[in-house]
C-alpha cells in the first residue's frame, strides 16, 4: 500500500540512497522490437556524494546537494562474451526539497569530475489529494519495491513518485517506488519503471533494488 511522504523526510530519503554502499539490481526488459534485449539482467548500483554544482547564474544552484548514481551489470552471453553495461545519472536535491534527475555531461574527466548536463525529469512525489496522479495518459503505474524478510509491515511504507521526459519523438514515462521507514524516511528498498513510447519504440523496463549483503 502506498502512502504520501512528508516533505520534511525527503532529504533523509535522498541521503539514505547514498548511505547504502551498494544496491543489488535486477532489471526486467520488455519490448515490441525483437532486436532489443529482453528478459532479466542482473547488476549493481550505487550512489556517491558529489560537491555542490559550481556557481552559475542560478542563485540557488550552489546550495543544491548532488549524488552520482551509477549502475553496471553483465549483458546476455548471446550478445558476446564478457560484455557489460554501465550508466550514470546525477540526482539533485534543491534547497526547497525537490528531487530531480539529470543526464551526465560527456567530458574527458567524466569519471573523476562528473557534471550534470541537462534535465531528465523532476521527481514528483505522489499527493493523495491530487487525482491527476492516476491519469494513465500522463503517468505509468509504479512498480512494487522488494520486500525483505526482516522488514516489519508496521514500520515501513511505500511512497511513489513519477517523472516524464520527451526525447525528440520518444516519451519516457518513469515511476519510482521507495519502501521507507515510516518514522525517518530511510530507504530500505526501491524500484523504478521506465515506459518508452515512440514511432519506433515500445519498451517497458522495471528495476528492483535491494541493499547488497
Amino acid at each position: 500500500m502506498s502512502s504520501s511522504i512528508s516533505p520534511k523526510l525527503l532529504p533523509t530519503l535522498f541521503a539514505s540512497l547514498a548511505r547504502t554502499p551498494s544496491w543489488t539490481l535486477r532489471r526486467t526488459l520488455k519490448s515490441d522490437n525483437p532486436l532489443d534485449i529482453h528478459g532479466d539482467l542482473h547488476g549493481e548500483a550505487s550512489f556517491r556524494p558529489l560537491p555542490p554544482p559550481a556557481t552559475t547564474t542560478d542563485t540557488t544552484a550552489q546550495a543544491q546537494a548532488q549524488i552520482l548514481y551509477t549502475e553496471s551489470g553483465s549483458l546476455p552471453a548471446t550478445l558476446g562474451p564478457n560484455l557489460r553495461w554501465t550508466k550514470s545519472y546525477i540526482w539533485r536535491l534543491s534547497p526547497e526539497g525537490r528531487i530531480s534527475v539529470w543526464f551526465v555531461k560527456v567530458t574527458k574527466d567524466v569519471d573523476a569530475d562528473p557534471e550534470a548536463d541537462y534535465l531528465f525529469h523532476e521527481v514528483e512525489f505522489e499527493d493523495k489529494n491530487n487525482n491527476n496522479n492516476n491519469d494513465s495518459q500522463t503517468y505509468v503505474t509504479p512498480p512494487t519495491p522488494p520486500v525483505e524478510r526482516s522488514q516489519s509491515p508496521s514500520t515501513v511504507v511505500v511512497v511513489t513518485a513519477r517523472g516524464n521526459h520527451l526525447c525528440i519523438k520518444d516519451m519516457y514515462r518513469t515511476a519510482y517506488a521507495f519502501r521507507v521507514r515510516a518514522e525517518s524516511g530511510e530507504v530500505v528498498s526501491w524500484a523504478s519503471r521506465h515506459v518508452v513510447k515512440g514511432p519506433k519504440k515500445d519498451q517497458d523496463i522495471v528495476n528492483l533494488y535491494t541493499a547488497a549483503a
